[in-house]
């Protein structure tokens, strides 16, 4: 009878993975914990963590979030709503990811984003997609016809916790430059009730076991 509760509850916490909630507004400001890896054309890598670089409610269409990563000769940072709107009278793309290279190193042969270290998803179908909760997304698209974007990680239906850049015809980047692109992305909640249920479960097991003790 223990068991089957304890895998009852278990049941209920791993459903409550597959119907989290979904934070559909974010931006760079909001996607602390992420991490981004970077691959050298000598296939040495480096590895940093995604923090919050400006909060600024100044700016319209939510430009005054920022966050990103530097590494030793790149950097990558987004701005504003990952979305991506696009009104009237805008002068630049709103939303857009931007990597930059220094060109002091090897070259770049690809760039990792783990979303899903910092409990991101991509959200990657135009339009409200599916019934999870995650609201409308969008393709990647990149500013430059040669940086290819490719997702892993299906965390459920069209949301995925990884994405790779890459180059169609060789290096992404093999001099100084850079390059936007978009993508958009929402921020996994657990259901709290059903983490909950869990805990009082494995409390009330315990309660008994001490009273049949």
């Amino acid at each position: 009878m223990k068991k089957s509760a304890l895998f009852g509850a278990a049941a209920l916490l791993l459903s409550s993975q597959a119907s989290a909630d979904y934070i559909s507004t974010v931006t760079g400001a909001d996607m602390t914990g992420m991490e981004v890896t970077v691959t050298f054309s000598d296939t040495t890598t480096e590895t940093v963590s995604w923090s919050s670089i400006l909060m600024d409610d100044s700016v319209a269409y939510l430009e005054g979030y920022i966050g990103g990563v530097t590494g030793s000769s790149w950097s990558l940072v987004q701005q504003g709503d990952s979305i991506s709107d696009n009104p009237p009278g805008a002068t630049s793309v709103l939303g857009a990811w931007t990597f930059t290279y220094d060109g002091t190193a090897s070259g770049i042969e690809s760039v990792y984003i783990d979303a899903w270290a910092g409990d991101v998803v991509f959200d990657t179908e135009e339009g409200d997609a599916s019934a999870n909760g995650s609201d409308a997304g969008r393709e990647f698209v990149a500013s430059d016809l040669d940086v290819l974007g490719t997702f892993d990680m299906n965390i459920e239906d069209e949301l995925f916790g990884g994405l790779t850049l890459t180059g169609d015809s060789g290096l992404l980047l093999d001099t100084a430059g850079s390059f936007q692109f978009l993508a958009d992305t929402d921020i996994s909640v657990p259901a709290p009730a059903t983490l909950g249920i869990f805990a009082a479960t494995l409390g009330f097991m315990g309660f008994n076991r001490r009273k049949k003790a």
